[in-house]
C-alpha cells in the first residue's frame, strides 16, 4: 500500500523550489511539517491506483485489498474511476512493446549520488525494449501538472536509472516520464535520452543541490 513519502531535505517533490531557490530548505526547516485533507485523499487514491496496476485491473483479484480502502472516511467512488484511467493507460502502453515489459509499483529510488540524501517513491516504473518509463499519478484537480521540464519526474528517473541500470545495463537508451491526472483529463509525457538526463543532473542539479543541502545560496522569490 502506498504511504506518505517521508520528505528528504532535498527530495523530489520539493525540487522545483530548491533548484530555483537554494536557500529554501534551510528557510523551510523553521516551520513544522503539516498535512491536509487533500494530501490524505491523494495518498488514499494512490493506494487504489497501486492496487489496480498490481492486479492489472482485475476487480475480483483486488476485492479483498480494496475493501478496507473503501472503508476509509475519505474514500470517494470517483477514486475507482481515476484508478481505472491510470491503470488502463499503463496497460495500453505495455501492449506496445515487442516483449512484455517489467512493471513495478511504488518503487523507492535513491538519487543521492546527485542530490545529497535524495530519495523518493515512483508510483510506477516500466522497463521494456530500450526505454525506462516513469508514471506519476496526480489526484489534484486545482493545478494542472506538466511532465515537460518537471524536476520531480527527472529525479525519479535518475533514481530509477540508478536502481535498474545494473540489471539492464546499456540496453536502456531512453527515459519517458508521464504524469496522469485524470480529474483534469491531463496526460502529459516527456521523453529524453539517458545522456540528456545525466547531463542535466551533472551540470544543473548537482551544484544547486549541494548549495541547498548546505544551506547556502540565496533566496529567490
Amino acid at each position: 500500500m502506498a504511504s506518505p513519502e517521508i520528505h528528504a531535505k532535498c527530495g523530489a517533490s520539493n525540487a522545483y523550489r530548491y533548484l530555483a531557490c537554494t536557500a529554501s530548505p534551510t528557510f523551510e526547516a523553521q516551520f513544522p511539517a503539516s498535512t491536509s485533507v487533500y494530501a490524505e485523499e491523494g495518498t488514499l487514491a494512490h493506494s487504489i491506483c497501486e492496487l489496480f496496476v498490481k492486479t492489472r485491473g482485475d476487480v475480483d483479484a483486488m476485492a479483498e485489498e480494496l475493501r478496507p480502502l473503501q472503508r476509509n472516511k475519505l474514500y470517494q467512488p470517483e477514486m475507482l474511476t481515476c484508478a481505472k484511467v491510470y491503470c488502463d493507460w499503463i496497460m495500453e502502453k505495455a501492449l506496445g512493446y515487442t516483449n512484455p515489459p517489467a512493471i513495478m509499483t511504488e518503487q523507492q529510488v535513491d538519487f543521492s549520488y546527485v542530490v545529497p540524501e535524495g530519495f523518493g517513491t515512483c508510483d510506477c516504473v516500466m522497463i521494456g525494449d530500450d526505454t525506462l518509463n516513469i508514471f506519476d499519478y496526480k489526484h489534484g484537480k486545482g493545478v494542472r501538472v506538466d511532465a515537460v521540464g518537471n524536476p520531480q519526474m527527472r529525479l525519479y528517473a535518475l533514481g530509477a536509472l540508478a536502481k535498474y541500470r545494473p540489471l539492464y545495463g546499456d540496453t536502456i537508451k531512453k527515459v519517458r516520464m508521464t504524469i496522469i491526472q485524470p480529474r483534469l483529463e491531463n496526460i502529459s509525457t516527456f521523453e529524453c535520452s539517458v545522456e540528456e538526463l545525466l547531463d542535466w543532473a551533472e551540470t544543473y542539479v548537482r551544484p544547486r543541490a549541494k548549495l541547498a543541502f548546505e544551506g547556502k545560496g540565496k533566496q529567490v522569490p
